[in-house]
């Protein structure tokens, strides 16, 4: 028996409340709470003076709160993280190295080796998932085989956890039931694969009591397209046919969902996943949960491939659309009421979540104590306080997590478990997995074609090749050293000519002009000629016009005479009149 007295207790049922209470708890249930009233104090006494036996924990500087729910983990991205980041929903060409390690890992017959390895990465995902304060597990494996699901079993009894196992089921449904304690679920993805058989295979699942379904679909472009292309209409549409759309199914992600496919998942209530660090590094495209929201579809937040705990993935989404302006106590109710609504409660119990008398004892315990976290609300209302928690509270203020009444994770420790020998065996693993994976050799050998690239300048611009050219050195003004150029001879190819024939193209030989000899003596003004650099004078442009002008009456008197012998001189008159101030240039008439 276990009193948790004077605690801070945050409840999101549909009524959300925030306050101080004392809990008394008596094997795995709530048997009591009382307030922080004068009655509720006298009634933590009487516990203390019926119950000699109770464990006292103060609680005045905790925070119990609902345990967090993960609606997708994936544990077998838990040690190539940072590898993982170069993969893309949009690309067919995946990153080597993590191809090479899946491959490891989803052997069909595997060694004492993968049994070991497998055994680690469920280890330490999920207690490393109970000391962040998550209670609730929807763990996704791309393998079709049942080999992940022992070592998922011995993790499990470690940390005490609340289990669906969700990966992509095509066996027989006896040899599923003997794992029914871990929830299996039908998990679907890469739709182009998919084939009318599978799809009948699952609603066979469905009909023996295998009803959680998870649509890990449109999220490529292109593939969504060749869906549609092939069996003419949308995934979801498919599935509906076969009534696999229902409350029981969730989509991880869904990006490239047209209204049609909106208003099937709105009629028939299924739900989202939204995994925030994957669609910021698989997706290029925005993800429209602003479609979601106004439709009234459900959505979880969850840690998915990269994300490392749930309230950093908050925060994620949560700054990623500030433009919708979403309250603070939906975001902290998509990472634990709705997943556990959805995925972990069972039949007989309500929607209470947390802090009722006669329900499990299962919450997560944060220390407020550190002076980096202190807590001063002006009143307990409920919006401040869950704005202070989405604000500040992270995975590592996580101090306990007790589960059906018993303490699986107690003062950052877990009970059974040496966590320094955990440590050394996950890195044996994590380096196994980089040397199955090639990382180091790829490494090199990528290290070695960037300096190739920056040797070969071939493909690159004018400004890429200053960069690795050596600045030009300064020259002088005195340096009149001629500047090296390479000058191209270009061939003049004469056309053979045949005797007789004439070339439609070439031009005929002007002669030249006969002048007189009077003319040629004459000097030469050109009016469009307009030299502004030239240097003469005033007196000399006067002395050259007045030439020009004697020339031109001498060219008249003599045309004049000339036609006096032929022309009658009461008919024409040879008086030629000359605008002022024009010059004609020699050759007009």
């Amino acid at each position: 028996m276990i009193i948790f007295k004077n605690a801070f207790v945050l409840n999101l049922n549909h009524n959300p409340e925030f306050g101080r209470y004392s809990i008394l708890v008596n094997g795995n249930k709530i048997t009591d709470i009382a307030d922080n009233s004068s009655t509720g104090k006298e009634k933590v006494e009487k516990w203390i003076e019926q119950h000699i036996e109770a464990e006292i924990i103060d609680c005045t500087w905790k925070l119990i709160m609902p345990p967090l729910a993960n609606a997708c983990l994936r544990s077998e991205a838990s040690l190539i993280y940072y590898l993982m980041k170069r993969r893309n929903y949009e690309k067919a060409e995946e990153d080597l190295c993590t191809e090479l390690i899946f491959n490891y890992l989803y052997q069909e017959i595997p060694g004492n080796t993968l049994t070991e390895d497998l055994q680690n990465i469920y280890d330490y995902s999920f207690i490393k998932s109970a000391k962040s304060g998550t209670g609730y597990i929807n763990e996704f494996s791309l393998r079709k085989d049942t080999i992940h699901l022992h070592p998922i079993t011995n993790a499990i009894k470690k940390t005490g956890q609340s289990i669906i196992v969700s990966y992509p089921i095509k066996q027989d449904p006896s040899v599923i039931r003997d794992y029914k304690y871990l929830n299996p679920a039908v998990y679907v993805t890469q739709e182009n694969l998919l084939t009318v058989f599978d799809i009948s295979g699952i609603t066979e699942l469905r009909n023996h009591n295998i009803r959680k379904l998870f649509l890990e679909v449109a999220v490529n472009k292109n593939v969504t397209e060749n869906f549609k292309q092939s069996f003419h209409k949308s995934v979801i549409a498919l599935f509906d046919e076969y009534g696999l759309i229902d409350e029981n199914t969730s989509l991880i992600n869904p990006i490239y969902l047209d209204y049609s496919d909106l208003k099937i998942i709105t009629e028939k209530k299924a739900s989202i996943i939204i995994t925030p660090s994957d669609l910021n590094f698989f997706a290029s495209r925005y993800f429209p949960i602003d479609d979601y929201i106004s439709h009234g579809i459900k959505y979880s937040i969850a840690t998915g491939w990269l994300g490392n705990d749930l309230l950093s993935e908050m925060r994620i989404f949560r700054n990623k659309h500030q433009e919708l302006e979403l309250s603070n106590i939906d975001l902290l109710r998509s990472i634990t009421v709705v997943p556990h609504k959805l995925y972990f409660e069972n039949e007989s119990a309500n929607s209470s979540y947390l802090a009722e008398v006669n329900k499990p004892a299962t919450f997560a315990i944060a220390d407020l104590s550190d002076v980096r976290f202190q807590y001063f609300p002006e009143d307990n209302d409920i919006d401040r306080v869950c704005d202070f928690l989405s604000d500040n509270l992270t995975s590592y203020n996580f101090t306990s997590l007790v589960i059906n009444g018993e303490f699986r994770i107690r003062d950052n420790k877990i009970d059974g478990e040496d966590e320094a020998e955990l440590v050394k065996r996950i890195n044996d693993t994590r380096g196994r997995l980089y040397e199955i994976g090639k990382y180091e050799d790829l490494k090199k050998k990528k290290n070695a074609r960037e300096k190739n690239d920056k040797l070969d300048l071939s493909h690159r611009t004018e400004d890429e090749i200053k960069l690795f050219s050596e600045p030009e050195s300064e020259v002088s003004a005195d340096d009149n050293t001629e500047e090296f150029r390479i000058k191209t001879k270009i061939p003049v190819l004469k056309q053979k000519k045949i005797p007789g024939q004439r070339n439609l193209f070439e031009e005929f030989e002007h002669t030249s002009i006969v002048q007189q000899e009077d003319e040629l003596d004459a000097p030469k003004l050109n009016l469009l000629d307009a030299d502004p650099d030239s240097s003469k004078t005033v007196e000399e442009d006067f002395i050259q016009s007045k030439a020009v002008d004697e020339t031109i009456i001498k060219r008249l008197s003599s045309t004049s005479k000339k036609s006096e012998k032929t022309v009658k001189p009461e008919n024409i008159e040879s008086k030629i009149e000359l605008p002022k101030n024009v010059k004609l240039k020699f050759g007009d008439d």
